[in-house]
């Protein structure tokens, strides 16, 4: 119970440091006119690691976080989230391999999908519109999206390997 409530108050503030990093650096210095969303790298990490009733949660509560910094379409990321996180959480978790190459086109086709969910909530789906839109930022977020995910996976795999001593132990 104690390390459920320390994993959830962790989530929590590296959310917020992500929320605050995404408003005031990422958006400003990736070319392109696109940036990566460190906010659902954080929900794709989070689904990978844990099953989907705790995906679709996650999802919301981060796109629901997101939605505060735009109110003008409040609940769009909410359900764009929430909806990608569960078919990546039944996808990714069970049934397609494990591997780094596999992890980064499950992380851009994610991406992807959520833009589509969102440029037709936007664009009051008018197809031209959001086939404009989509080739012109969509694509170029998605690949920025994918390698910072992926960035952060490994590095997580990293920090989080046990070393053996020489003497024995950890």
């Amino acid at each position: 119970m104690k390390e459920t409530i320390f994993y959830i108050l962790r989530i929590f503030f590296v959310s917020i440091i992500a929320f605050i990093l995404q408003g005031s650096v990422v958006n400003r210095m990736w070319p392109g006119g696109s940036s990566p969303d460190l906010l659902f790298v954080m929900v794709l990490l989070l689904v990978l690691d844990r099953g989907p009733v705790i995906a679709v949660v996650t999802g919301f509560l981060l796109g629901f976080l997101q939605d505060l910094g735009n109110a003008s379409f409040l609940g769009m990321n909410a359900l764009a989230n929430s909806t990608v996180a569960y078919a990546v959480s039944r996808l990714g978790r069970d049934y397609l391999p494990d591997s780094a190459m596999f992890r980064i086109s499950l992380f851009f086709v994610a991406y992807l999908a959520k833009s589509i969910i969102i440029l037709n909530i936007a664009e009051s789906f008018s197809p031209i519109r959001v086939i404009l839109f989509f080739f012109r930022y969509s694509i170029l977020s998605a690949l920025y999206t994918a390698f910072i995910a992926i960035f952060v996976w490994k590095l997580l795999e990293f920090l989080s390997e046990r070393v053996v001593r020489p003497g024995g132990g950890y």
